[in-house]
C-alpha cells in the first residue's frame, strides 16, 4: 500500500531539520524557525519565529493541545486549537481539528474533520 503524501509536501523538495519522535512528549511551548516533523505528542503552543517560511508537519499519529501559529500547515494528526497560518493549511484524511483555523490557503480532505470556523485571511 503506497503512503499518501499531502499536496503541500509533493508541491516542492521539502526536509525536515526537526521531528519530534513518536515517543517524545513536549510539554510547553515548541518554538521553531525551520520545517518541523511533529510525530509524538505537543502540550503548549507552537509558533514560528518572525520571517519564516516554515511547513509545519503534523504526522497522522501525532497530537496537539495547543494553538499553532505557522506559515503553513499540514494536518494529518489530531489538534486540539486554534491553527493560524499566513500560507496554506492542509487538513488530510483522518485528521481532526477542535478549533478555528485562519490561513490564507486552505485544503480540505473529505475524510478530515474540523469543528471551529474557518476564516481567510486574504478576504476571498
Amino acid at each position: 500500500m503506497s503512503k499518501r503524501i499531502p499536496p503541500l509536501l509533493q508541491s516542492q523538495k521539502i526536509t525536515f531539520n526537526s521531528t519530534l519522535g513518536s515517543k517524545c512528549v513536549i510539554q510547553g511551548k515548541l518554538v521553531t524557525r525551520d520545517n518541523f516533523h511533529v510525530v509524538g505528542q505537543v502540550l503548549g503552543d507552537i509558533v514560528e519565529l518572525e520571517n519564516g517560511k516554515c511547513i509545519l508537519w503534523i504526522d497522522k499519529y501525532a497530537s496537539v493541545k495547543g494553538n499553532i501559529t505557522c506559515s503553513n500547515i499540514v494536518i494529518a494528526g489530531k489538534v486540539e486549537g486554534n491553527v493560524v497560518a499566513n500560507g496554506t493549511v492542509e487538513v488530510c484524511s483522518g485528521a481532526t481539528v477542535s478549533g478555528d483555523i485562519k490561513f490564507e490557503r486552505l485544503h480540505v480532505d473529505p475524510n478530515a474533520r474540523i469543528n471551529g470556523r474557518l476564516s481567510c485571511s486574504n478576504g476571498d
